[in-house]
């Protein structure tokens, strides 16, 4: 398959997945990998699609990024703009609100169905950086999830674009801040039900200092933030503590 700009849209190899009771999903998730060899089978991305299907009740939407997998495009080898993250953004934005299109589609009754962005490493720069669209009120304010965010490789990986992305972040727990914000909420950040980050003990030296940033910025009091004991960037055998603590905070709020 040839290489496209990295704004042209490709076919995504997609994983969309509903609580195997048979009962309708009480929500919609939508779960980014990493990269560097990342994919939608990698640990921290599988467990915690098993558990948000599994253990509370969500249609959950995973996806093998470009050029990974049966995915097409290039990858972030061959494409400044994959490197960079603007692709990997748009995709993002893309996945969801066809999620949401299709999710009202199937369940037209839908009420205030629970919303969740969640990525590992780059995807979590990715989630970090969504916003659901305004068009549709069928979904309460989002959840976030953002695991191992990438605040070593965050420069490198996002060169001029890391203070933003940064933002971003810090936006969905200030409530205002982010110089990206879509045009469609004229400068107002939307509502969120919380936002969690989970990373690994041995994740850099910066990641305390950006905790700190982030816990000062946190006036909305939506923000929880855990470090684990023995894990890195990639888990390992530790990837199972990643459910475990954000099963610890959805049962606490």
């Amino acid at each position: 398959m040839g290489q496209g700009p990295s704004s042209q849209v490709v076919q995504l190899e997609t994983r969309v997945e509903d609580p195997v009771n048979g009962e309708p999903p009480r929500g919609l998730a939508l779960i980014a990998h990493g990269r560097l060899g990342g994919t939608f089978d990698q640990p921290p991305v599988r467990l915690l699609a098993e558990y948000l299907r599994d253990k509370r009740g969500l249609r959950v939407v995973t996806w093998n990024a470009r050029g990974i997998g049966r995915s097409e495009g290039g990858n972030e080898w061959t494409d400044f703009g994959i490197w960079i993250g603007d692709a990997g953004i748009n995709d993002y934005h893309r996945m969801l609100r066809e999620s949401m299109a299709q999710y009202v589609k199937d369940f037209p009754d839908t009420k205030g169905a629970q919303l969740f962005l969640c990525g590992y490493s780059a995807g979590a720069v990715f989630a970090g950086c969504t916003r659901p669209p305004l068009s549709f009120p069928q979904f309460a304010p989002a959840y976030y999830i953002l695991i191992s965010y990438p605040i070593e490789m965050n420069p490198l990986m996002a060169l001029h674009k890391s203070g933003s992305y940064f933002r971003s972040v810090e936006a969905l727990v200030q409530g205002h801040g982010w110089e990206n914000l879509p045009a469609e909420f004229e400068g107002r950040e939307p509502d969120v039900s919380g936002v969690f980050t989970v990373t690994g003990q041995f994740e850099g030296v910066f990641y305390g200092l950006w905790a700190h940033i982030l816990g000062t910025k946190n006036a909305r009091h939506v923000l929880r933030q855990v470090l684990v004991d023995g894990a890195g960037h990639a888990w390992d055998d530790k990837a199972p503590r990643i459910v475990e603590e954000v099963d610890k905070w959805l049962s606490s709020i």
